[in-house]
């Protein structure tokens, strides 16, 4: 394996501010675990848990929508590539129109339907009470998000990647503060539990827009891009965007549904580990036990309240309200994840941008190169940083979770993926590529094929039928990695996408 290393300054300069940016964007939803599991017991665990089916509900949404990223990326890259830099500045004028007008109306249409939604994936009532309010405030933010990301895009693909990092660093410093202040009822602000972490991130990512949209008037990129002039938009241009993005948008709610059916599947290793409890009890078992647990609900459910304590077991409410220990567990491994995820997604960022301006140029095997070298370069950061969390799997658990229970529940799982960290970045870093490419059907085309077959039903096979519970579950995730990095890199090692017109 050669390694052309003259590359990499190139591809860490671009990357840099993008990983800075990604991380400071992680940390919204890190430092809102991190703070609800400052709770009290009785909110931190279902809190969340709550955050862990919340965030995947606002990616299936807004990610959808921000898939934009892709298609305002290439073209403005490969433009960009070509040196007609007006027609690079269109890109973005046409990209932003898109997303105004669909992150509007399905910012709506998502706030409205949340309640209806979020009990078909937990029916555990303290889950839905702590998360229908934070991700109502949280998809109120789509719009906000996906005209943000239309703008970094344009930016990243003319190489200016710095611009989103300072922007990210306002707006996520502000989302700390905001999350301190309205989680914990700081002076004249009420105490908001977990509805303040999403309250506190809707503020922030209008914040960030509003800095985005700033920037765009500098005079340096206003007069060279000229993308505010009415002439500019053109159906074309949008059509050009939304062909590349949408398999994108289409891949990643198959994702996003894929993760919730993953988080539904571990719910239920909760609703088991009670089951299991209650009939380790010799009382609460036989052919009596389902009569007597519907009694006990009855009673615990109706409305008047008058000597109800008399009547009701309390052993066997407070088996039946065991918090979701599973649940937060996987919640708190995806945080940790998360930091792998967006960092080798900078990566891939930055692999696009390149990969799209060499096409542009008429570079097609300088284009290769950089992707390959991006793998290279990201393998070995990522492998050092799984195995730091291989070797000290409490420690790193610690920093996010404060419940010995959801710790010792996760060391295993943890454990599983942080032996194939290098994996996530190839996979991440080549499936961006090829986005900047334009060849973003066969990605497409790819996850739904390893969700449907892989991800989900391995992940019911391994955790409920072989009864591995949460180490089985984590173990179907390390397959499906595993076979969409061979997948990706098969593809990309091809070559074919050298050829796709952008």
């Amino acid at each position: 394996m050669r390694f052309h290393v003259s590359l990499w300054p190139r591809i860490g300069r671009l990357a840099a501010p993008v990983i800075l940016a990604m991380l400071t964007q992680t940390a919204i939803n890190i430092m809102d675990t991190v703070m609800v599991g400052w709770l009290d017991p009785s909110y931190s665990i279902a809190g969340q848990s709550a955050l862990g089916y919340s965030l995947p509900l606002l990616w299936a949404v807004g990610g959808f929508l921000s898939s934009l990223s892709v298609g305002t990326l290439a073209i403005s890259a490969r433009r960009f590539g070509e040196g007609d830099f007006e027609k690079s500045g269109a890109t973005l004028t046409n990209s932003m129109v898109i997303a105004v007008s669909a992150g509007l109306t399905c910012s709506v249409l998502a706030y409205m339907a949340l309640p209806y939604v979020f009990p078909l994936l937990n029916s555990n009532e303290s889950v839905l009470a702590f998360g229908i309010p934070y991700a109502r405030y949280r998809l109120l933010g789509v719009l906000s998000m996906v005209a943000t990301i239309s703008c970094k895009s344009f930016f990243d693909g003319i190489g200016h990647t710095h611009v989103h990092m300072v922007v990210a660093l306002i707006m996520n410093g502000l989302n700390i503060l905001l999350n301190y202040v309205l989680i914990f009822g700081i002076g004249p602000f009420p105490q908001l539990y977990v509805e303040g972490a999403g309250l506190a991130s809707l503020i922030s990512t209008y914040v960030g827009l509003a800095l985005m949209i700033g920037w765009t008037f500098l005079p340096r990129y206003a007069k060279k891009f000229r993308y505010y002039r009415r002439s500019n938009v053109d159906r074309r241009v949008m059509w050009s965007i939304v062909r590349i993005s949408v398999p994108s948008g289409l891949a990643t709610v198959f994702v996003m549904t894929g993760f919730l059916l993953f988080l539904k599947i571990v719910g239920y290793l909760d609703e088991l580990a009670v089951q299991e409890l209650l009939a380790s009890v010799p009382a609460y078992t036989g052919g009596f036990s389902t009569t007597f647990a519907e009694f006990q609900h009855v009673i615990f459910d109706a409305a008047d309240m008058r000597g109800r304590a008399f009547f009701t077991d309390m052993a066997f409410m407070a088996i039946e309200a065991r918090p979701p220990i599973y649940t937060s567990g996987t919640k708190v491994i995806m945080d940790i994840l998360s930091i792998t995820f967006m960092s080798a997604l900078a990566f891939g960022t930055a692999t696009a941008t390149l990969v799209s301006q060499s096409l542009g140029r008429g570079e097609p095997e300088m284009a290769e190169r950089y992707g390959w070298e991006s793998v290279k370069l990201a393998g070995m950061i990522f492998g050092l940083i799984g195995l730091i969390t291989f070797i000290w799997p409490e420690q790193i658990l610690g920093l996010l979770s404060r419940d010995a229970a959801v710790i010792e529940a996760s060391i295993v799982s943890i454990r599983i993926l942080a032996a194939i960290e290098g994996f996530i970045a190839a996979a991440l870093i080549l499936t961006q590529a090829l986005f900047g490419a334009g060849n973003s059907k066969f990605v497409m085309y790819v996850e739904i094929v390893l969700h449907i077959v892989c991800l989900v039903p391995l992940s019911y096979f391994l955790g409920v039928v072989l009864n591995l519970g949460l180490v089985g579950v984590w173990s179907a995730a390390l397959i499906y990695i595993v076979v969409l990095a061979g997948i990706m890199g098969w593809k990309f090692y091809g070559g074919t996408w050298k050829t796709t017109k952008v």
